[in-house]
């Protein structure tokens, strides 16, 4: 098989991605990025991959981060009786 991403690569975008999103640990980002890799195992043409790899695991990134936390104290959402 041939390698997506050279680990070097991969380093560099972990440590870029940990740096714009510190919410996320290192670990966490690391594992993405090598699950994202694998999506394209078996792509025929590799050259855009590190690109594409980059754009999904932003994209989950950004999602997560921006995910409201709801209050269920809040009397609106109390249980009408």
């Amino acid at each position: 098989m041939i390698e997506l991403m050279p680990e070097p690569e991969v380093e560099a975008l972990v440590a870029e991605l940990s740096v714009k999103y510190p919410l996320f640990a290192t670990t966490t980002i690391q594992r993405w990025v090598r699950r994202e890799c694998a999506r394209y195992a078996e792509a025929r043409i590799t050259t855009f991959v590190p690109i594409l790899v980059r754009r999904g695991v932003e994209r989950t990134l950004r999602e997560l981060d921006t995910i409201q936390v709801v209050d269920l104290t809040a009397p609106h959402l109390s249980p009408v009786r």
